[in-house]
């Protein structure tokens, strides 16, 4: 009996691959036994990887489509009793089950099951996913990813890029990722989980240390036109200041959250937002940095500030 029930969900996992034939495909695998290494110290941490045998990455699991696709994902979590789930707040996704029925309820995957998800890739931006479940533990631990949808034809005006740079920023607090933590198994008889106070003490980008970060652009293709995609998947608010000689065009993103300063630019990325921005360096001094500051949302404080260099 058992694989008889083995066979019919093999046939009927197949039938729903074969029913989307024509859709963009991804696979997800959702893991909690990732690794990071900080400044010569290994974190563990959860996160979002494209195969079995892949690392997971900050971010995790990169979709890259264009406007106007319709995208299937079959995600496979095997992160050790953790639920998981797959959520975006700009983009609908819609829960599937073997039999390629919509759920009306959607639901967590448990460990070594598969979800299925679609969506319509409607509007050209950035944006960023996360498993929700135990929010913000789930996504603080590393399981986000990035969507980028392009547009069908290039809308970036009368100037083509000639490079893209995406800087996905985020917290870490090393105490939530103890083995005490993150081990905990999934039982819903039991309590949540009590959390540290959060105090961050690693800032990343792409899940590296700013000091990682070698700058922006080459000094040699200074005057290239540069499409740079900055994402928040962070817990705190992520202030950006570009040097005043910078010119910026907003492709995508909330306006009202970038102003003039003295000193330049200035953007503020709240939790779970992203911009895309043509930035042309041409005029920009070569020792100019991008400074970047971390502020606590509760306290309006800054936890950490850093500065790169705009060329390498």
């Amino acid at each position: 009996m058992k694989n008889r029930n083995k066979i019919i969900w093999v046939c009927s996992f197949l039938l729903f691959r074969a029913l989307l034939f024509s859709q963009n495909e991804r696979l997800i695998i959702g893991r909690t036994t990732g690794k990071l290494e900080l400044d010569n110290t290994v974190i563990r941490a959860f996160g979002f990887a494209d195969s079995l045998s892949g690392q997971i990455t900050f971010p995790g699991s990169y979709i890259d489509i264009k406007e106007g696709d319709s995208i299937l994902i079959d995600f496979w979590n095997i992160s050790q009793g953790n639920p998981v789930s797959l959520y975006c707040k700009e983009i609908e996704f819609v829960q599937h089950n073997k039999e390629n029925e919509v759920m009306k309820v959607k639901e967590a995957v448990h460990h070594m099951e598969h979800g299925f998800y679609s969506f319509q890739a409607k509007k050209s931006g950035t944006y960023l996913y996360y498993s929700p479940e135990n929010y913000p533990f789930n996504l603080q631990a590393g399981m986000f990813g990035v969507i980028v949808i392009r547009p069908k034809e290039n809308e970036y005006s009368s100037v083509k890029p000639s490079k893209e740079v995406m800087w996905c920023s985020n917290e870490l607090d090393s105490q939530w990722h103890t083995d005490t933590i993150m081990g905990t198994e999934y039982d819903p008889s039991n309590k949540a989980v009590i959390l540290p106070k959060y105090k961050p003490d690693y800032f990343l980008i792409n899940g590296e240390t700013f000091s990682k970060n070698k700058g922006l652009q080459s000094l040699a293709h200074k005057k290239d036109t540069l499409l740079l995609r900055l994402v928040n998947a962070g817990l705190y608010e992520h202030e950006i200041v570009f040097p005043s000689r910078t010119k910026l065009h907003l492709l995508y993103g909330k306006d009202f959250n970038i102003k003039a300063v003295s000193k330049g630019y200035q953007l503020k990325l709240h939790p779970g937002e992203c911009f895309e921005l043509l930035a042309y360096l041409g005029d920009t001094g070569e020792t100019e940095k991008i400074k970047y500051r971390f502020i606590n949302p509760a306290s309006k404080k800054t936890s950490y500030k850093a500065a790169i260099p705009v060329f390498y």
